[in-house]
C-alpha cells in the first residue's frame, strides 16, 4: 500500500489531502474543495457526506464539554439558570464553529484510515505502485 494508514492520519489531521499530502483541501472554513487541487481526488463523497459526520461529532463535543458542565454548575447553584442557558447556547455555537475544520479533518481521517484502499494512490494499477 503506497499510502499507509499512519500517513493518512498524519496528513488529514494536519489539513492536507489524504492521497497526495498537499495543503489546500479547504474551500473555506466550512467546506472542502470538491477535489484536491494537487491530485484531483474527489473529496466530497455525496451531498452531505463528511459534513454530516462532522456535525454529529460537534454536537457530542458540545454536550460533553459545554452543556453537561453548565448543567452541573446550575444544579450546584454556581450559575443562575438563564445565565447557564445563555452560556450553553453561545458556548456550543462557538465550540462547533471554531472546531469545524478540525472535526472535518477527523472525519476524513477516520474514513480513509478505515478504508485505505479508497485512496486513488492505493488502488490496484495506480502509478505509485
Amino acid at each position: 500500500m503506497p499510502v499507509t494508514r499512519s500517513q493518512i492520519a498524519h496528513r488529514t489531521l494536519t489539513g492536507r489531502c489524504p492521497n497526495c499530502g498537499r495543503f489546500g483541501i479547504f474551500k473555506n472554513w466550512f467546506r472542502l474543495h470538491p477535489a484536491c487541487p494537487g491530485c484531483g481526488m474527489q473529496l466530497e463523497k455525496e451531498e452531505s457526506g463528511f459534513y454530516f459526520g462532522t456535525t454529529s461529532i460537534g454536537y457530542v463535543l458540545a454536550i460533553v464539554l459545554v452543556i453537561i458542565p453548565v448543567c452541573i454548575l446550575v444544579v450546584l447553584d454556581k450559575l443562575g439558570m438563564w445565565l447557564g442557558v445563555a452560556i450553553g447556547i453561545v458556548g456550543s455555537l462557538l465550540l462547533c464553529t471554531l472546531l469545524y475544520p478540525v472535526l472535518l479533518c477527523w472525519v476524513l481521517m477516520l474514513y480513509y484510515t478505515v478504508q485505505a484502499d479508497e485512496l486513488p494512490a492505493n488502488r490496484p494499477g495506480s502509478d505509485d505502485e
